[in-house]
């Protein structure tokens, strides 16, 4: 194969790249933009004793790991 259809096909891959290239953008905007629409999640304010779950004299085991080197 010469050097000049070697070119061409280095240009026609390298346009296809860029083709995909832009059409996953434009996937990717418009699915954005269709979720903007949607109402957004507002933040509740807890009590600060709400990362407690369970009982306060429920029976605890600890396991301890050491790397001894």
């Amino acid at each position: 194969m010469n050097n000049r259809n070697r070119f061409w096909i280095m240009l026609g891959a390298g346009g296809v790249a860029v083709a995909i290239a832009i059409a996953i953008i434009a996937v990717a905007a418009l699915n954005l933009t269709s979720r903007s629409e949607a109402t957004p999640a507002v933040a509740e304010e807890f009590p600060p004793y709400t990362h407690i779950i369970g009982e306060a004299d429920a029976p605890v085991t600890v396991v301890e790991f050491g790397d001894f080197q």
